[in-house]
């Protein structure tokens, strides 16, 4: 009975039973799985990951509306920023759902009881984000409700990392090489920081929105690898929102962030060769392992105290505008 309860636990449960039914009359259902916390991009590539540490995880599947058991629908994996998910990340997530599309709201915050990373950016590392989003898809891939053909990556800020690093080729071959594989990948305001010295990226559709003077998780970086896609041959696409700050679409207003760290004169890189992050000036690897460390190499280039944050009256709703226009094609 033990050897069958260990067996039991390392596979993927999706919890049928959990099913709720929210104010709004849609269906929702919880699903388990395995994650790991991990610590340095190195760790998350071959026999080093079988060193990390299983992490139990969930999330939370959104039906569409009038959901028809006989169908298999279009499927969105979202992952939310630093803070948790915030009610503008939901708005885009209902958005999605009234579409015709299953959202799985992913809950890697939740599943470690913590609340905000803004201003520490180590308790849950992006990397475990990446991570995280990868589980989701192979726990949802052989679902038989989902189109597993028309699955999609999503996230806002650390979200966007998340999402943005999955379309990295290497990632995809390290964690997800039996054929499972995102569509498409939609990102507000990502991180487009230590990015890859290896330019290999999926060519499937790539979107970001972002504003022109974010100082959290700098546009020109973003704008750049979107024009290096392009060049490969990527259906990659980016709109950049003038005047606009991080989080240009949320429903609070403009204001000053003083315990976010702006990353706008960093510039690491991460060796495709050793999956190490290392600064490009002086070709010296990071310790990313060690939270302290990591720490202290942030504080070479980040600055604390000057992030701005919050709606821009002008472009609040251009986000919600352009996705609307192009969710009829990922269904």
């Amino acid at each position: 009975m033990r050897f069958l309860l260990v067996i039991f636990s390392s596979i993927l449960i999706i919890s049928c039973a959990d099913q709720q039914q929210p104010a709004s009359g849609y269906k929702t259902e919880r699903v388990d799985f395995l994650s790991k916390n991990i610590y340095g991009f190195e760790n998350m590539f071959g026999e080093s990951l079988n060193s990390q540490i299983d992490q139990p995880s969930f999330g939370t599947l959104h039906f569409p509306d009038n959901y028809d058991p006989e169908k298999k629908y279009a499927l969105v994996i979202a992952s939310h920023g630093s803070a948790n998910w915030r009610d503008h990340h939901r708005k885009y997530l209902e958005q999605m759902r009234r579409a015709g599309m299953m959202v799985f709201a992913m809950h890697a915050f939740d599943a470690r009881n913590v609340s905000s990373t803004v201003g520490n950016q180590t308790n849950v590392t992006s990397e475990t984000m990446i991570y995280e989003m990868a589980m989701a898809l192979k726990a949802m891939w052989n679902d038989s409700r989902i189109d597993n053909s028309k699955i999609y990556a999503a996230g806002w800020s650390l979200g966007g990392t998340a999402a943005l690093f999955n379309a990295w080729i290497p990632t995809q071959e390290a964690l997800y090489p039996n054929g499972e594989g995102f569509a498409g990948y939609l990102m507000w305001y990502p991180g487009c920081l230590a990015l890859p010295d290896l330019d290999a990226w999926d060519k499937d559709l790539m979107q970001i929105y972002i504003g022109e003077e974010d100082n959290w998780t700098p546009a020109q970086p973003c704008q750049e690898l979107i024009t290096k896609v392009q060049e490969e041959g990527g259906n990659a696409s980016i709109e950049v929102y003038p005047g606009a700050f991080h989080s240009f679409d949320s429903v609070e207003p403009l204001t000053l962030n003083p315990n976010a760290y702006s990353f706008a004169a960093c510039n690491f890189k991460l060796s495709a060769d050793t999956k190490k992050v290392y600064d490009p000036n002086s070709q010296k690897e990071l310790d990313f392992v060690n939270p302290d460390a990591r720490t202290q190499a942030y504080l070479t280039c980040a600055k604390k105290g000057e992030v701005m944050a919050g709606h821009s009256p002008e472009y609040k709703n251009a986000a919600h505008e352009h996705l609307a226009i192009l969710l009829p094609e990922l269904l």
